[in-house]
């Protein structure tokens, strides 16, 4: 590697859904919650991120697993200057404030201010909400665009699909195997009214009109629910563990962008695996 390669500035940039967690279920929950509190005009309980935190705590399910580790390796590169950013890329047809409630989820569990910018999706419904993007495709020009770095910067690309065009030689692309986890809604249910946080919100002991209200609620959109096996989850785990071992080459003094032809070959090789997991870097 040149002394120049070895000076360029580094970020890394995530995908939100699947690549960080899986919050399609947690997001129809969280929505039914808040269609609860608003259905009780005397409620006394403003649900505020603390509270979202607290209630996204009690399903780790829905977290990728030790991608928590994961992202305090990311925040000790930022504080040793190694690390010159760490961003979300995301096309969550969801409104912005979903996107930064899951932004500072993260950052509550690592107890920093690890993401620098989250690059929100150009459409929601037809609307553009993400001004500096150009299309809903996520682009390298786009995320320049965006974020205003330099353009000698490296990037770390995450995500659990596949994108062509962030292909770029400054561009290190892992796609990850996408993580999902469902929870029956009556474990999602159980679980919160048990809690300290749930009994706050449902007071009176009115668990089942509860109940009820959450079921119907979520009953509206087309949720399927898919068991996970214990080997799946396993699976899940190993390519966390892949994932940092990306990560670690990424911000290694050792590291090189690979040929094209090399390129080629790592791709033929990796999309063999069995644990469906493969880097593609560019």
């Amino acid at each position: 590697m040149s002394n120049q390669d070895r000076n360029n500035p580094r970020i890394v940039v995530f995908d939100m859904d699947e690549t960080l967690g899986y919050f399609v279920e947690f997001g129809i929950f969280w929505e039914s919650i808040i269609a609860y509190v608003k259905s009780k005009s005397d409620f006394p309980v403003k649900l505020q991120q603390n509270i979202f935190n607290k209630i996204l705590d009690l399903y780790p399910e829905f977290i990728r697993p030790n991608v928590i580790p994961l992202l305090n390796y990311l925040k000790h590169k930022k504080k040793s200057k190694q690390c010159n950013g760490v961003m979300i890329y995301t096309n969550n047809q969801g409104p912005k404030e979903w996107a930064y409630n899951i932004k500072e989820y993260f950052e509550h569990k690592t107890n920093s201010k690890l993401f620098d910018q989250i690059i929100c999706a150009f459409k929601v419904n037809g609307k553009q909400v993400e001004i500096c993007r150009t299309t809903q495709e996520k682009t390298y020009n786009d995320l320049i665009r965006c974020t205003k770095i330099p353009l000698n910067t490296k990037i770390c690309f995450l995500d659990d699909s596949y994108h062509p065009e962030m292909n770029n030689h400054n561009v290190y692309y892992v796609k990850l195997k996408p993580y999902v986890y469902n929870l029956t809604y009556d474990s999602l249910i159980q679980r919160f009214i048990s809690s300290e946080i749930g009994k706050s919100i449902v007071t009176d002991g009115a668990y089942d009109y509860f109940r009820d209200f959450v079921k119907n609620y979520m009953n509206n959109y087309d949720f399927i629910y898919v068991t996970k096996t214990t080997e799946e989850y396993d699976i899940d785990k190993i390519i966390t563990k892949k994932t940092m071992t990306h990560l670690q080459k990424f911000f290694s003094k050792k590291y090189l962008q690979p040929t094209t032809k090399s390129n080629k070959n790592k791709n033929k090789n990796s999309k063999t695996l069995k644990l469906g997991f493969y880097g593609i870097r560019k």
